[in-house]
């Protein structure tokens, strides 16, 4: 019969793929966890972004009826305008890229890094 040590001695020299299966999973869930968050991260952006986007109003002249006789963007909404639609369509892309047959997630961590992070 075997001592208490020795069946202890025999369960821990077992542990090694066990042990390896454990900590691959631990790593698997981590990059899943961070590319989740990305992911929502990126959302968000592109949410806020288009809300930002909305806010850009064109400037109006009116006739002596009070009718809109023409609109026009300034030079400062018209570059704000243009940022906020090239950053959602750099976000839009990443995503794309992230979310495609063959995932790349670089992309969208470099869009997403100074981004608030999504909870």
């Amino acid at each position: 019969m075997a001592t208490l040590k020795e069946q202890v001695a025999e369960r821990i020299a077992t542990l090694g793929p066990t042990v390896q299966d454990g900590v691959v999973s631990v790593l698997v869930e981590q990059v899943k966890e961070k590319r989740i968050k990305a992911v929502l991260t990126a959302l968000n952006l592109i949410e806020e972004t288009q809300k930002e986007l909305k806010k850009i109003k064109p400037e109006q002249t009116f006739d002596a009826d009070n009718k809109v006789v023409s609109e026009f963007y300034t030079k400062p909404n018209m570059e704000s305008r243009k940022k906020a639609q090239e950053k959602i369509a750099s976000v839009e892309a990443a995503l794309e890229a992230a979310l495609g047959a063959t995932p790349n997630f670089e992309k969208l961590f470099k869009v997403t890094q100074n981004a608030p992070a999504a909870e």
